[in-house]
C-alpha cells in the first residue's frame, strides 16, 4: 500500500494533535492550538492551511480575528481518529465479527519502497505513545458524546453574543456527561479545565466594549452569568 503526500502529513503527530484539538473545541484560534500542541505559531499555521488545502478545515473571521473549526469532511474523519484513539485506550477484550476469519491473501501487498514501510512503523510508533499519553488525552473528546451532541455552530463569522451562547452550551455538555458517568473531581478539573481560556478571551473582548451601551451591558450580563455557571460546574464533583 502506498500513501499520498495527503494521507503522510495527516498521520503525523502534530496534525493528529492539532486536528483532534479543533475538534473538541469545534472554535478555536491559532494561537490556541499552537500553545496545546506545543508547537511554533509559524509551523501550527502551516498545519492550518494544509488541512485547509484538502478540505478538512475552515476559517470564520470575526473582524481581525480569525477562528477555525472542521468542515463536514473535517468533523467526520475526526470521529472516526477520535474513535481510534478510543480503541487504543480502552481496556476491553475485541473479537472478530461473527464469521470473519483471517486468511492469507493470494496476493500478498508490498510497500512500493523501503521509504513506506518506514513511514508506517514511524506512524505506528507515534500513534501507540500519542494514545498513552496524557497530555494527548486531553485534545481527545469521547466519541460518544461528540457523536451525540446538538449543538451546532453558526455559519459565517461569530459574534461574541454567539461565542458567550456556544460556551455555556458546550460546557453544560460537557458537564452533564460528566454528571452522567459519576466522575470523579480530577475528571472534572481534566474535562472543563480547558474552557478556562477560551473564558478569558470572551473576557477581554466585554472589557473593549461602550459599557453604558445598552447591547454592550447586555453581553456583560450574558458573560458573567456564564463566567458563574463555569465556577459552579468546577466546584461539582
Amino acid at each position: 500500500m502506498k500513501f499520498s503526500a495527503d494521507e503522510k502529513f495527516l498521520f503525523q503527530e502534530k496534525t493528529v494533535s492539532a486536528f483532534l484539538f479543533i475538534y473538541q473545541k469545534e472554535v478555536t484560534y491559532i494561537s490556541e492550538v499552537a500553545a496545546n500542541i506545543e508547537s511554533t505559531f509559524a509551523h501550527t499555521n502551516k498545519i492550518i492551511k494544509r488541512l485547509e488545502s484538502i478540505g478538512f478545515l475552515s476559517s470564520v473571521f470575526e473582524g481581525r480575528s480569525r477562528f477555525l473549526k472542521l468542515t463536514p469532511k473535517g468533523y467526520a474523519f475526526a470521529q472516526k481518529l477520535s474513535e481510534a484513539f478510543d480503541i487504543c485506550q480502552s481496556d476491553d477484550v475485541f473479537n472478530y465479527p461473527e464469521g470473519y476469519e483471517p486468511t492469507r491473501k493470494t496476493e500478498t501487498a508490498e510497500f512500493d519502497t523501503e521509504a513506506d514501510a518506514s513511514f508506517l512503523t514511524e506512524r505506528i510508533e507515534q500513534s501507540g505513545s500519542a494514545a498513552k499519553s496524557d497530555a494527548k488525552s486531553n485534545i481527545k473528546s469521547d466519541s460518544k458524546e461528540k457523536s451525540g451532541s446538538k449543538i451546532k455552530i453558526p455559519d459565517g463569522p461569530l459574534s461574541t453574543a454567539d461565542r458567550i451562547k456556544l460556551f455555556g452550551l458546550r460546557i453544560k455538555e460537557v458537564y452533564d456527561e460528566l454528571i452522567e458517568n459519576e466522575s470523579d473531581k480530577t475528571t472534572f478539573l481534566r474535562r472543563l479545565g480547558p474552557f478556562d481560556r477560551e473564558l478569558k478571551l470572551i473576557g477581554s473582548e466585554i472589557e473593549k466594549l461602550d459599557l453604558a451601551d445598552e447591547s454592550a451591558a447586555e453581553l456583560q450580563a450574558a458573560y458573567r452569568a456564564a463566567e458563574m455557571q463555569y465556577s459552579f460546574y468546577l466546584g461539582k464533583e
